[in-house]
């Protein structure tokens, strides 16, 4: 399999020049590359649907319709951006554990492809909206993986101890009596087996797990046979220098075993089956980029100091911690030092907890944050001490589009009223 295209240092620097930092930037033929790379790596009848909540901007979302891809959606917000970016309802699922009278509104007006569906509750309330919508249940299936990657950067979310879903008896009992829901038909099984999963292998061990439970599930059930039948994401993709990226030669093998495994099983003779990627997708088309704009040196430890801080970039301050950093405006030579990298928030939680490895820093140096297109601009604390919001730039070819205009302060008050 090809080499997966990365985004271009000097298509960065270019777009520096035009765009007033912080900002954003993605790359539409990393985009492009990594799907077709992931659609390769898959049986031929399998259907892929890009998550957007890894990154809801509607010009990425057009990119990932024009491919073939189908929308995602955990929200009814996020309904809206993929109807704004040219998806129909039945192009669309809707997932979350908590859907409101926004999510049911739009469940009715556009009959989504499915819906993932986590309660009791929930399904009365699909079926009491009339006509036939059809929903997955979604089972909280405890598949006994590793908690972390060798690397120690994946972590199995699904396990019998959150929020999500449905138990396996508590689905077999609804299954036994779905009849119930004159307008519902429950037609198939949704999983979530973790996030940020770098080996292949053990996110094909978690694939064949639930393929065999679910088997069980539809024999055990009065031979339900599901048309549809989804294994969620979870794919993740390297930040740290050791991590290996998630192998797709491998999981294409993997995958052609599993596919002629579920061919055997007669429960899924009528069935689709899905996958739902979204930060292997988009993650390692964007970077957030930014200005150093001051250097110091504090008890032994360099700080670099940036216009762009968790406001924008949560992820890389704080939560995920080690994405990869680049200076952007020179070339990067000489002896590598630690530095902090603080932002602009007069809070200490806006600041690296580890430091990053760089040339010698000078104000006016431009970092670039790689890895950042998933869960970047939208999981930022924009209204945190009232800065202003970061443009979303695309790169496309030889074009540079602003995909969203910066805010100076008007995001602000736009919905306050005063006394």
């Amino acid at each position: 399999m090809p080499k997966i295209k990365q985004i271009a240092r000097h298509d960065l620097a270019a777009a520096v020049k035009k765009i007033k930092t912080p900002f954003y930037c993605y790359d539409a033929s990393v985009i492009r590359s990594r799907y077709a790379a992931l659609r390769r790596a898959l049986p031929g009848g399998w259907r892929i649907y890009y998550a957007v909540k890894a990154n809801p901007n509607v010009a990425i979302l057009e990119i990932y319709r024009e491919m073939g891809a189908m929308a995602e959606c955990a929200s009814a917000g996020e309904i809206m951006a993929a109807l704004k970016a040219g998806y129909k309802g039945g192009e669309i699922a809707l997932s979350g554990p908590v859907k409101t009278e926004a999510e049911y509104g739009l469940i009715k007006k556009h009959r989504p492809s499915i819906v993932h569906a986590e309660t009791e509750e929930e399904l009365r309330a699909i079926n009491g909206l009339g006509g036939l919508q059809k929903v997955a249940l979604r089972i909280n299936l405890d598949l006994q993986l590793s908690k972390i990657s060798k690397t120690g950067s994946a972590c199995i979310m699904t396990g019998g101890n959150d929020k999500f879903g449905f138990s396996p008896g508590e689905a077999k009992k609804l299954l036994k009596r779905r009849g119930k829901f004159k307008h519902l038909d429950i037609c198939g099984f949704h999983v979530y087996m973790g996030t940020q999963i770098l080996s292949a292998g053990m996110w094909l061990k978690g694939a064949r797990r639930f393929v065999e439970f679910a088997a069980r599930l539809c024999s055990g059930t009065g031979s339900i046979k599901p048309s549809y039948v989804n294994l969620g994401g979870g794919f993740g993709i390297a930040y740290r220098e050791n991590d290996s990226d998630f192998d797709l030669n491998k999981l294409g093998k993997g995958m052609k075993l599993l596919d002629k495994k579920i061919g055997k099983i007669s429960s899924f003779s009528k069935a689709v089956f899905h996958i739902e990627p979204g930060r292997f997708s988009i993650g390692p088309a964007g970077v957030y980029v930014m200005k150093v704009v001051a250097v110091k040196k504090m008890n032994q430890r360099r700080y670099a100091m940036t216009d762009g801080g968790i406001h924008h970039a949560l992820f890389p301050f704080r939560i995920s911690r080690e994405f990869p950093v680049k200076i952007l405006n020179r070339k990067e030579s000489g002896k590598k030092l630690r530095y902090i990298l603080g932002g602009p928030l007069c809070t200490s939680l806006d600041q690296s907890e580890l430091p990053v490895k760089l040339p010698e820093l000078r104000p006016g140096d431009i970092l670039g944050i790689y890895q950042s297109g998933s869960y970047g601009f939208s999981a930022g604390m924009q209204f945190f001490l009232s800065h202003p919001m970061p443009a979303e730039a695309l790169i496309d070819g030889k074009k540079l589009r602003i995909i969203r205009k910066p805010s100076a302060y008007a995001h602000l008050f736009r919905d306050q009223s005063g006394l």
